[in-house]
């Protein structure tokens, strides 16, 4: 048997998601409960994406670091904890000097000869009294000397720090590229395994000191405003306070990229400043897509936005919507998924505005217009000569609402009418009695 060996060469052509789009996405499948969870989340580890308080929050959200520098609070902040261990006198001064050598992430970047030469100290002394700090200073991660390091006091507090996932601290620049794979051959471990160190380290602070309480509020209120003007025409606008005012932080990330000596520490910083610069576009993207959702409903609503009656409700899907505005129907489910919309009679689910049509022959009807129509020419009809049902489901298709007549049937009995024959008794004899509806339309 002969053996040969082939060569081949193929093109091959594949549809990468960017790390945008990828947010975008997600963010379109999520109902505002769970993105009030995501930019939480997001702002606890991530130190380049700016929640500034007053915008969708109570003003407990935390200042900015630029804000707290300026006020000196965080310095403060690790004065008053350094006050409370039980340090010696050198310690306790050598402590509080250390402080004021800490970068805006909270690290001491500075080597251990440098601080020893600044600060007057021996190098044992600073060793022991760093790991002091370390141990005992809240936010975990402060007076840590490099992005490892800082993960690494983060994990042994978790309790989640082993040799294993330590050997993936030396390697950032896998978990930057989120390569799986390139994790599995070098700490030889399962997929499962290398996804949850995956997990588990880009859930920590890479800078703790930029973030000490920056907490995004669950969202609350209307998401859509729909306020009725002098001309009685709709206009349509995003509330300012359903979402929190988010920014990048890119004055601090061009800091870092001139200061970070650690090639590898550098690209997860990367990763972090790509991350959130793509969910405020991820966020920026949502909200325009309410918007022009919100318009196209208010052009069909229109007279139901002005009497706020339920048989005013012009039919109206949400496929018809996404075909109206190029986007796909699953992009108007999500988006109006715990959607709330402020309007002249009140605050309404976004799901009341989707009404749909009675059958394909009356497209532009609703099953309340059907009834509220089928009751005025009941109550309208000569009480000598009732109509049937028959010739009720007549003059209803005259009036473009296609109807049969067991269907007149069934709806006649819900408004509390009874047949032709029964209508005629009633309204012949002094025991006659008026029908009366069930129910409001």
């Amino acid at each position: 048997m002969a053996f040969r060996q082939v060569q081949q060469q193929v093109t091959q052509q594949k549809l990468a998601l960017s790390q945008a789009m990828r947010t975008s996405l997600n963010l379109l499948q999520m109902d505002p409960g769970e993105i009030s969870a995501k930019i939480a989340a997001e702002a606890r580890r991530n130190p380049f994406l700016r929640i500034r308080s007053g915008h969708g929050s109570s003003g407990r959200a935390a200042d900015t670091y630029d804000q707290l520098a300026q006020s000196e609070s965080a310095a403060q902040m690790l004065l008053r904890q350094i006050g409370l261990i039980r340090l010696g006198q050198d310690e306790a001064r050598l402590a509080r000097d250390l402080v004021y050598c800490l970068d805006r992430r909270g690290f001491l970047t500075d080597s251990p000869d440098k601080l020893c030469r600044y600060l007057s100290v021996d190098e044992g002394t600073l060793r022991t009294t760093v790991a002091r700090l370390q141990s005992s200073v809240e936010p975990t991660g402060v007076f840590a000397r490099s992005l490892p390091e800082c993960f690494e006091l983060q994990l042994v507090e978790r309790n989640r720090f082993d040799p294993v996932i330590a050997k993936l601290l030396d390697h950032l620049d896998l978990l930057a590229a989120r390569d799986v794979d390139a994790i599995c051959a070098l700490c030889e471990v399962d997929r499962e395994d290398a996804v949850e160190m995956l997990d588990d380290i880009r859930a920590l602070n890479p800078a703790p000191l930029c973030i000490l309480e920056r907490e995004a509020d669950p969202l609350r209120g209307p998401d859509l405003i729909f306020r009725l003007d002098a001309g009685r025409e709709i206009t349509v606008s995003l509330n300012p306070e359903a979402l929190p005012d988010m920014q990048v932080d890119d004055p601090f990330f061009s800091h870092l990229r001139g200061t970070e000596p650690d090639g590898a520490a550098l690209r997860y910083y990367k990763d972090c400043h790509g991350s959130a610069a793509a969910l405020v576009a991820a966020l920026e993207k949502r909200a325009n897509t309410l918007l022009r959702i919100g318009g196209h409903i208010a052009g069909v609503q229109k007279r139901f936005l002005i009497t706020g009656r339920p048989s005013d409700r012009a039919a109206s899907t949400m496929e018809g919507t996404a075909q109206a505005l190029g986007l796909h129907k699953s992009t108007i489910s999500r988006a109006m998924a715990g959607c709330l919309v402020q309007s002249p009679h009140g605050i309404l689910p976004a799901e009341t505005f989707f009404v749909r049509p009675f059958n394909a022959q009356s497209s532009n009807r609703t099953r309340e217009q059907i009834l509220k129509r089928l009751d005025l020419l009941i109550r309208t009809e000569d009480k000598a000569k009732p109509l049937s049902d028959q010739s009720l489901a007549r003059l209803m298709g005259s009036g473009n609402m296609v109807i049969s007549r067991r269907t007149v049937a069934k709806y006649r009995a819900a408004l509390g009418h009874p047949g032709a024959s029964g209508r005629r008794m009633r309204s012949g004899g002094p025991k006659g009695k008026r029908p009366g509806l069930d129910r409001v339309i």
